[in-house]
């Protein structure tokens, strides 16, 4: 820095009045001047120019504290600094509270949109803003304790850079040759570029599923069936349309597996529900057991040719007269072998096929099957997943015998789970009668051939065929076979015996044959992550210690509170440059 020096014949220089100095400014270089590096002031406020001084080795001298005194500013006190950080301190503990109260909660909806993030976002940066203020304050305040101490004058340059952004902090930490309180200012300096980040990473949004408070789950129920209609005369029943219509669906389904196209569709908005413990529908059921083994074989061979009958133990048979053309012979009104009056049976069918070659010329054996349809209660558990519904058998509860004329099949379920009593599930006589009725001839008959011909008792008769035949056309069984299409039967009068009591109770309430279960949705929440607290927490303490570590310092050292303030070096230089002005001219 440079201060011009007028000559002695210079006008504007006074001695009665020292201070007032004009003269043109310093940058102008074709005049005198004096740098101020070269004055040193001694204790009586003389002026001394050594020639040949070292500048870099001089004693400094700071400016007499009485100088700053009388400035009527807001650097005489710490009361400014302690506000900014109370603001700083405030700001984050609004930002604790704010994410500590929405932890774990839905997205909270504050007026005009305002969002969570966009509200910690802003918190965040006022915290900054005012912790930094306290911090810059005590680093210019250093400075000048520093500065006391006749250190090097290099140092003042990097305290100043230092007190304003993190590279001079940066060259603070690596310049200084001795540990110093400063250095904490610094350090804290560089540490608030992570606020920033580590509060983005604070609040996370996962999703959950909740249960929905707009809609729940249901599946329907059966708990008992009466339906019927009259038949042909007054003493006899038949079933309703619905249920014949039932029937044939699962007779006529042609997929591999008929029996799973018959699941009921629940009610679930939402695409994923569940439903506690298990429920219980009134069924029917269905079993099949393969009877090749029992079949009695006769054969006659006193004719021109051979011939041989087939039969089982309940009077069964099979013609071995019709060689290879007789293909099926079926019966609805014989009883079974294997499941005979140990359940609550409406419909037996016994089957016997032939084995013959590709022509349906040759018999060379026979096999034979048998299935039954009877009522029955399932216990399901179920659940929705993704729009899917899967309900799965979990027990089965039956009649302990065919039932009886003229009275009701009751099937008594026993207390389980949350059930403490029994619950009966009944299906009135009439209604029995009449699907036994239906059944009782319906599949009677058989299934003949030969090469580009074939023909059939009825339609069921073909369709038990022909879906329980594996298309070699030799007359096998394949897997499954007839056993998936009685099974098919049996799932489509199951599902029209659930959505009856629906239809039939329409306006009514039908909250007893309807197991409820619980609607999920999804939510998205609030998650905190506490451990990124850690480093803004931690800078608003270390920010408070070093604030009042350099109130303390700065209180024993004496110095007074110039902070960042230029000033005091510039009037303590140009008082003493002014007073040397006023001996030129007296001596001028």
């Amino acid at each position: 820095m440079h201060i011009q020096i007028p000559s002695p014949n210079a006008g504007g220089l006074s001695p009665a009045s020292p201070y007032s100095v004009k003269s043109n400014s310093p940058l102008i270089r074709d005049r005198s001047y004096v740098e101020l590096d070269e004055i040193k002031l001694d204790e009586t406020g003389q002026n001394h120019q050594q020639a040949g001084h070292d500048p870099s080795k001089r004693p400094q001298s700071l400016p007499p504290r009485e100088l700053a005194s009388g400035r009527n500013d807001n650097s005489d006190w710490w009361l400014f600094e302690i506000i900014a950080w109370v603001i700083s301190a405030v700001a984050l503990g609004v930002i604790i509270i704010v994410i500590a109260v929405t932890d774990e909660k839905p997205l909270p909806q504050w007026p005009m949109n305002i969002t969570l993030n966009s509200f910690v976002s802003f918190m965040s940066t006022l915290m900054k803003a005012a912790l930094v203020i306290p911090v810059t304050e005590g680093i210019s305040q250093l400075k000048w304790v520093w500065f006391k101490k006749a250190e090097s004058l290099d140092d003042i340059q990097t305290f100043d850079e230092a007190s304003r952004g993190t590279w001079g902090s940066l060259k603070l930490l690596f310049m200084t040759k001795r540990l110093h309180l400063a250095q904490l200012g610094a350090f804290i300096t560089i540490l608030t570029l992570g606020v920033d980040p580590f509060i983005q990473q604070v609040i996370e949004y996962p999703t959950r599923t909740i249960p929905s408070t707009l809609s729940n789950a249901s599946v329907p129920l059966a708990l008992g069936y009466s339906d019927y209609t009259f038949g042909a005369i007054m003493a006899l029943r038949e079933p309703t349309l619905g249920m014949k219509s039932a029937i044939n669906n699962g007779v006529y389904d042609t997929n591999d597996r008929p029996q799973d196209d018959f699941a009921l569709t629940p009610q679930c908005a939402t695409g994923n529900c569940t439903w506690p413990g298990t429920y219980r529908s009134l069924a029917v059921c269905s079993k099949c057991a393969n009877t090749t083994s029992l079949i009695s074989k006769k054969c006659d061979d006193t004719g021109s040719f051979a011939t041989c009958n087939y039969s089982l133990p309940n009077g069964m048979f099979f013609d071995g007269f019709y060689r290879g053309r007789l293909y099926m012979n079926a019966s609805s009104g014989l009883p079974t072998i294997n499941f005979n009056n140990t359940q609550s049976t409406i419909s037996s069918i016994n089957t016997m096929r032939g084995l013959h070659d590709a022509a349906s010329i040759n018999l060379f054996g026979v096999v034979s099957n048998e299935c039954v349809l009877y009522f029955c209660v399932n216990e399901y558990r179920a659940e929705v997943s993704n729009g899917n519904f899967k309900e799965t058998v979990a027990a089965t509860y039956t009649g302990e015998h065919d039932p009886v004329f003229g009275e009701n099949i009751t099937i008594t379920v026993p207390p389980s789970g949350k059930r403490a009593t029994s619950q009966e599930f009944i299906v009135t006589s009439e209604a029995w009668r009449a699907i036994d009725y239906h059944f009782s001839d319906f599949w009677t008959g058989n299934v003949t051939g030969q090469t580009g011909e074939r023909s059939s008792t009825n339609d069921v008769l073909s369709a038990l065929y022909d879906l329980g035949e594996d298309g070699s056309g030799l007359g096998a069984q394949k897997p499954g076979g007839e056993n998936d299409t009685i099974a098919a039967v049996a799932a489509s009068m199951t599902k029209y015996l659930r959505l009856y009591e629906q239809t039939s109770k329409t306006g009514k309430n039908r909250s007893d044959t309807m197991a409820v279960g619980t609607a999920w949705t999804g939510e998205t929440f609030v998650h905190v992550r506490w451990e990124w607290m850690i480093l803004p927490v931690a800078l608003e303490g270390l920010a408070l210690a070093f604030l009042v570590a350099t109130i303390i310092q700065s209180k024993m050292s004496g110095i007074a509170l110039w902070k960042s303030s230029t000033l005091p070096m510039l009037e303590g230089k140009v008082r003493s440059l002014q007073g040397r002005f006023a001996n030129y001219a007296d001596r001028g």
